[in-house]
């Protein structure tokens, strides 16, 4: 069977190759730290020892894409994101949705 390898291209970029991809870098440097925060928060929320992060950790080991989940739950993305960033909190009714999704059920340890 024959792999299929990628080949790699070599040339000059173009005078407007050159500064549209100087931008790039630029937009990407600007964007970056927010990122990083926004890493961070997304862990540190996760690590919670609380009903939210449970439900968080949930999510992160889901197969399902953010998107997808968020679809499931009738939710949008935004949502699900601040929510797993710990900036938002969720409605009841929301986290027995994303629970349902994910296959998770609330029990009483005694």
């Amino acid at each position: 069977m024959n792999e299929r390898r990628a080949r790699r291209v070599m040339r000059e970029l173009t005078a407007s190759e050159k500064e549209r991809l100087k931008k790039y870098r630029e937009q990407i440097a600007q964007e970056l730290p927010e990122l990083r925060a926004r890493d961070q928060m997304r862990k540190d929320a996760r690590d919670e020892s609380t009903l939210s992060g449970e439900l968080r950790r949930a999510i992160h080991a889901s197969e399902l894409s953010l998107g997808e989940l968020a679809a499931r739950a009738g939710i949008t993305p935004i949502l699900l994101d601040d929510f797993l960033t710990g900036e938002r909190t969720l409605r009841s009714d929301v986290i027995d949705r994303l629970a349902s999704v994910l296959g998770c059920e609330l029990t009483r340890v005694q």
